[in-house]
């Protein structure tokens, strides 16, 4: 049973957005794919990625969509529709990642690490909606005499694993690291900013590419006109 289209247009007036969606050909389908008692949270397009290594070819964009039950990511290809339905109780951690021209939010899940590259005016309400509907992880409190090695990564995780206890001593004669010079962390963010920018420009030019050769070769395929007497 498919969702009013009425409900949803009040539901996007509530998150602050605007009829301009019903534009969109994956967002058309959103009424057949929402459950009755579904309601939107966010909305947002951009870049769905599933590899760690960038790939050197032009990926479509994707309806990206957080309601109170999960988040959905929808795309349309050319005979057939992609959706990637994540439930929150599989989201194992989220962190985000601002980019020169886009904003990375990155979520780990049960089954695999996705990372969203969205624009950045949307970025702010975007995360703001869906970490308001991500349930909170109990805070786990540590033992007294494990309270002063709190600044060692994973920490709070291990703690209650059995066997703790016994690297107790082997852990208290490690110091915490000395943080590196704000320079020399400061050329590598300008490092990385500079690969990111290669990797799109690179990107760009071979989407431009295969356009010219998709024209080309429909221009070798097509027969060729009558010629007039």
């Amino acid at each position: 049973m498919s969702v009013d289209r009425g409900t949803i247009d009040n539901q996007l007036r509530e998150i602050g957005e605007g009829e301009r969606w019903w534009e969109q050909r994956e967002f058309r389908d959103l009424p057949y794919i929402l459950n009755a008692d579904e309601k939107l949270q966010g909305i947002t397009t951009g870049k769905v990625l599933f590899s760690r290594v960038p790939r050197l070819r032009g990926r479509g964009r994707w309806l990206i969509v957080v309601s109170t039950q999960r988040m959905l990511c929808i795309r349309q290809e050319r005979y057939s529709r992609r959706q990637i339905d994540l439930g929150f109780g599989e989201i194992i951690r989220l962190h985000q990642q601002g980019r020169l021209r886009s904003h990375q939010v990155t979520i780990d899940a049960v089954d695999r690490r996705y990372r969203l590259r969205i624009p950045k005016p949307d970025a702010f309400r975007f995360v703001g909606a869906l970490t308001s509907v991500l349930p909170k992880p109990p805070k786990s409190r540590l033992s007294p005499d494990l309270e002063p090695l709190s600044w060692i990564p994973g920490l709070n995780t291990v703690a209650g694993l059995p066997g703790v206890a016994g690297i107790v001593s082997k852990v208290s004669r490690l110091s915490p690291p000395d943080r590196p010079p704000a320079d020399r962390v400061q050329r590598l963010e300008q490092a990385v900013i500079r690969l990111q920018e290669d990797v799109e420009r690179l990107q760009e030019q071979v989407e431009f590419l295969e356009g010219l050769l998709r024209e080309r070769a429909e221009e070798a395929f097509l027969p060729p006109s009558p010629t007039e007497p």
